[in-house]
């Protein structure tokens, strides 16, 4: 009954963390849309955008082994 209590306790605080992810997500795929998807990420807001999203570059040939 204890960890009920703790769960519930914890449930506003992880909800905020949530929707704060979010707010960044959608707030640098808004600066995303004025941006070249072929450079690489400016920040790394940017970066977890495109990662988050699926929109990452990839360098073709480099790496490859």
């Amino acid at each position: 009954m204890i960890a009920f209590y703790v769960i519930l306790a914890a449930s506003p605080v992880l909800l905020l963390g949530a929707a704060a992810f979010l707010a960044l997500i959608v707030a640098g795929i808004r600066k995303g849309d004025r941006g070249d998807l072929h450079s690489p990420a400016d920040s790394r807001l940017d970066a977890i955008t495109r990662r988050v999203t699926g929109l990452g570059v990839r360098n073709s040939g480099e790496g490859d082994s």
